[in-house]
């Protein structure tokens, strides 16, 4: 599966029945192809760009406009894709190395590492969203504070007030969501960036490509989130695109430089340092895919999703249950 981190050296233990398969192999030079890993660096960078700009550049530019229910369909593809990620990719490959047999035996007795570190991973990110929103919603609720009777004449007035405080509420509920989504994926897309800069042997092509596929509609759910901003200047968005395109990029360079000292995935720190972050970024994907933008965009306060014809529903529903399946099917070879 997806590699990360090793150090030089030798590993600090071996398996219980003391052979060699935790020691670096040397074949694994042999079919590491640095050519290839450069390539997949401007490819990766391209199709971020790509897939996170069409949703903004079609709500800004209005020559370009792209229909929305083609927006629309990739973001939940792009739900999808980001929820399988979670599942089907980060958390075994994290289980992976926290059960493999180079560790303690002391370490292998508790096998749900993985699991306890993604939790670990969802409850701090709903820690951090709640603190979010009580730090938006506080200075407005203290800017307009609402008395506990108001007179009849005043009924019609607090009712439009309200419906703008509600739409401001959504708005700071959106730009929160849409921060931590940011957050999610560009923390995940580094770690993809370094396991493919790391990675050996033919496995490479196979990875690349369900990369590309990834990366893609993941970029298009992100930049469908953030064209939604309720900002009048671009430069956010554009800031937010661009640290987004990057970070896989980033991950491969970091990669390429891990590998060209003397790399071991079998070491000790790094089985540890792949799994923790593996789980980690399982947890914040599988958090984001589920409260950011299934219960968000297709719950029961999503008011715009229920308001849309059926056809349209039904579409939607399709594309996240592909985006899913596709990245599973992947996930037989990535």
């Amino acid at each position: 599966m997806w590699k990360l981190f090793g150090l030089t050296g030798k590993t600090q233990s071996r398996s219980a029945g003391g052979d060699d398969s935790c020691d670096p192999s040397a074949e694994d030079s042999d079919t590491y192809n640095l050519t290839l890993r450069i390539i997949s660096v401007f490819v990766l960078l391209v199709l971020s760009l790509l897939g996170a700009s069409l949703a903004i550049i079609s709500s800004r530019v209005k020559r370009l406009h792209i229909n929305p229910v083609i927006i629309n369909t990739g973001k939940f593809f792009g739900t999808g894709v980001i929820l399988a990620t979670g599942f089907i990719h980060m958390l075994p490959s994290a289980t992976e190395a926290l059960t493999d047999s180079c560790l303690s035996e002391d370490w292998r007795a508790y096998e749900a590492y993985a699991g306890l570190f993604a939790m670990l991973a969802i409850l701090a990110m709903q820690l951090i969203e709640f603190i979010a929103h009580h730090q938006l919603h506080r200075g407005s609720n203290k800017a307009d504070p609402q008395p506990a009777e108001a007179p009849v004449e005043h009924c019609e007035e607090e009712a439009g007030h309200n419906h703008g405080l509600s739409l401001l509420q959504e708005s700071h509920n959106h730009k929160v969501s849409t921060y931590l989504l940011e957050f999610g994926v560009a923390l995940h897309s580094v770690l993809i960036g370094v396991a493919l800069g790391t990675e050996n042997g033919s496995t490479f092509v196979a990875l690349f490509i369900a990369l590309c596929f990834h990366q893609f509609f993941e970029a298009i759910a992100l930049g469908a989130q953030i064209s939604r901003l309720n900002i009048k200047s671009i430069v956010p968005a554009i800031f937010m695109i661009i640290f987004f395109t990057l970070t896989t990029p980033v991950g491969i360079a970091i990669g390429i430089g891990i590998h060209s000292g003397t790399y071991n995935p079998k070491s000790v720190a790094a089985l540890m340092v792949n799994g923790v972050l593996d789980s980690v970024s399982g947890g914040i994907l599988i958090y984001v895919a589920l409260v950011n933008l299934m219960a968000a965009e297709m719950g029961v306060g999503a008011h715009a999703f229920f308001a849309l014809k059926k056809r349209f529903k039904v579409l939607y529903f399709a594309a996240l249950y592909l985006g899913a399946a596709l990245m599973a099917v992947i996930g037989r070879w990535a």
